[in-house]
């Protein structure tokens, strides 16, 4: 039996039953979805924080004044 390397179709699945099945080297296993995220997450890069230093000089500064613009469109 050749190897079988997921599809979308099976990690969509997974995401909704919590696990998905490969085989690899004619053996079959039970692969938990956190476990899957946790691997492919080590390829994706991290966000950046930058350091509070400066924020003070920002005119965004004032927290209370806070917002996020956001569209609204119909279809």
């Amino acid at each position: 039996m050749a190897d079988h390397i997921p599809t979308f179709a099976d990690i969509c699945s997974a995401i909704a039953d919590g696990h998905v099945a490969a085989t690899i080297e004619d053996s079959m296993y039970q692969l938990n979805v956190y476990e899957l995220r946790r691997y492919l997450n080590k390829f994706r890069s991290l966000p950046v924080i930058s350091s509070a230093d400066g924020q003070d000089s920002s005119p965004h500064s004032d927290i209370q004044n806070w917002s996020v613009p956001i569209q609204s469109s119909v279809a």
